[in-house]
């Protein structure tokens, strides 16, 4: 009860450090991951041996709503709002939270005009993106589509109030949000399903996503946010954030136009090629996410705080540091995944109702996408280090290249090659590649002054430790899966899987300990006040 009360009191807290704001993103996402992570393996052991073309258009049906909501109000908060609206509020509170009201009503009124067009047009355009889908299966996913829809206006609403509390530095909220929207799916796996069938489902989406929203509610009231039905065009605030808005929103529109691509050419493989590839991907993002996406949003308030105050030394160092803050997770993680992928895959997916060539594909796939992991925590930092800078251009350019590099690949391992879906997964790693190439050329040609020779030489380090972290892995697993544990059966499953990982992470923090890598020191120093915070009275 006292660790309770004290999370309680924590949900309206500011975090003043990137690392510790990032820790609390990172823990709680990692709750949210283990909830979908649960949430595909009851929804796939509840479909994928009866009803997996059901499952595949299921996975598909989100790909228009995500699309108008990813250029609507990803690009709008990621690369625009934040560092618009974080130095209007360390100027003047009032005159901030009317540019948020005025950009909120914009885009609710932009958004409605689009949604009613596909709704209108959601039967053509879903033969577009998923050609090789039967008739039957083009119908369901209309129907799903135009569903979906309506979750994606309390995700608007609920991404903006996520955004001013990120500003004011209070993470915890918005953290919690994805957590209750993965409860509600699961909760209608169970209770809706039976009666609705995949439909249940979806409709579990939509009321995860109005919770989405109102768990939120309290804490930005308590900030002191004011709402009004203001459309101020002319404000410059708000000038300034469409003005930045529409390269990012045109980038994001690149990369699910990669998305798309990827849909079109796995809906021309066999029935599951898509449900399997969307697993693989739920695995091949979750470490990226936590500790790439989560530094992201927890270092761009702070990043635009730095340019706002035209402190750009110090810009230059924070950005060293979280990439290399987060290198130093991302990195032996993807060791350990690409390592014990078989067994990841079978532990979080393989129930009874999931056949083994299933899981063996999936672990395939996963072991193509595993360069994306780590090119992804980097991204996502490099990426809002140009928002913080105004500059949207360049990571749109960067995004067009890596799009000509999708597509092509997908292409010629699609029709050139007997890969199938695994040819998606390498093509998928290539792009990763070239876009992150790009980000850095660029970042080291505009923000000069980094002492580039000291973070190869701790990237190197980390290199090697997390090399000696997957041989101790890889051996301890062996050792236990032959001699010690029967891993046909669930449980001793889990327990080799999270001996042979703490073997590994054990072993990788020492060899970081002995190589003197400055980030141990630092993730030591949270992990500590963590203990602290939980076990001391």
């Amino acid at each position: 009860m006292r660790i309770i009360k004290r999370l309680l009191s924590l949900i309206h807290k500011k975090q003043s450090t990137i690392l510790s704001a990032s820790l609390v993103l990172a823990i709680t996402f990692g709750i949210s991951a283990i909830l979908g992570f649960l949430r595909s393996r009851f929804l796939y052991a509840t479909f994928y041996k009866c009803c997996v073309a059901q499952l595949d258009v299921y996975n598909a049906a989100f790909r228009l709503p995500d699309l108008i909501f990813k250029l609507l109000v990803t690009g709008a908060l990621s690369a625009s709002f934040i560092p618009v609206f974080s130095s209007y509020l360390h100027k003047n509170e009032n005159k901030a939270y009317e540019i948020a009201s005025s950009v909120i009503n914009i885009l609710l009124i932009v958004f409605f005009i689009v949604a009613i067009i596909v709704l209108i047009f959601a039967r053509p355009l879903t033969n577009l993106i998923a050609s090789g889908f039967s008739v039957e299966q083009l119908d369901l996913m209309t129907n799903l589509t135009r569903i979906l829809l309506l979750a994606q206006i309390f995700f608007l609403l609920s991404n903006f109030i996520s955004a001013i509390l990120q500003v004011n530095q209070a993470f915890i909220a918005p953290s919690l949000s994805p957590i209750v929207y993965n409860l509600f799916i699961i909760l209608s796996i169970f209770t809706l399903a039976p009666l609705f069938g995949i439909y249940g489902v979806v409709y579990g989406a939509v009321i995860g996503a109005f919770f989405h929203l109102a768990i939120q509610i309290p804490s930005v009231r308590r900030q002191g946010f004011k709402y009004s039905l203001a459309v101020n065009i002319k404000n410059s605030g708000v000038r300034e954030i469409f003005r930045l808005m529409v390269p990012r929103s045109l980038s994001l529109g690149l990369g699910e136009i990669e998305n798309t691509v990827t849909l079109f050419f796995a809906s021309t493989l066999a029935s599951g090629s898509i449900s399997l590839l969307n697993l693989a991907l739920q695995l091949m993002y979750l470490p990226s996410r936590i500790f790439g996406t989560t530094i992201g949003q927890a270092s761009l308030p702070i990043l635009s705080k730095n340019i706002a105050r035209n402190e750009l030394d110090l810009f230059r160092k924070t950005v060293n540091r979280i990439m290399t803050q987060s290198l130093f997770i991302a990195l032996p993680i993807s060791v350990i995944i690409l390592i014990q992928r078989v067994l990841l895959v079978r532990l979080l997916f393989g129930s009874r109702h999931f056949p083994w060539l299933a899981t063996l594909l999936t672990a395939k796939i996963l072991a193509f996408l595993t360069p994306a992991i780590v090119c992804q925590a980097i991204i996502q930092i490099l990426i809002r280090s140009f928002y913080a800078l105004h500059n949207t251009k360049i990571p749109f350019k960067v995004s067009f290249v890596s799009l000509i590099f999708n597509v092509i690949s997908s292409f010629c391992f699609i029709n050139f090659t007997n890969l199938g879906v695994v040819g998606l997964a390498i093509s998928s790693s290539i792009t990763n590649i070239v876009q992150l190439t790009g980000l850095l050329y660029f970042f080291i040609k505009i923000v000069d002054g980094i002492d580039w020779a000291q973070t190869i030489k701790k990237i190197n380090k980390i290199i090697i430790s997390s090399i000696v972290t997957g041989i101790f892995a890889w051996i301890s697993m062996k050792i236990l899966d032959l001699f010690v544990f029967n891993t046909t059966k669930t449980i001793p499953l889990a327990i080799v899987f999270s001996l042979s990982s703490i073997v590994g992470i054990a072993v990788y923090f020492l060899s970081a300990k002995l190589l003197k890598i400055e980030e141990y020191q630092d993730y030591k120093k949270y992990l500590l006040k963590t203990k602290d915070f939980l076990f001391t009275k």
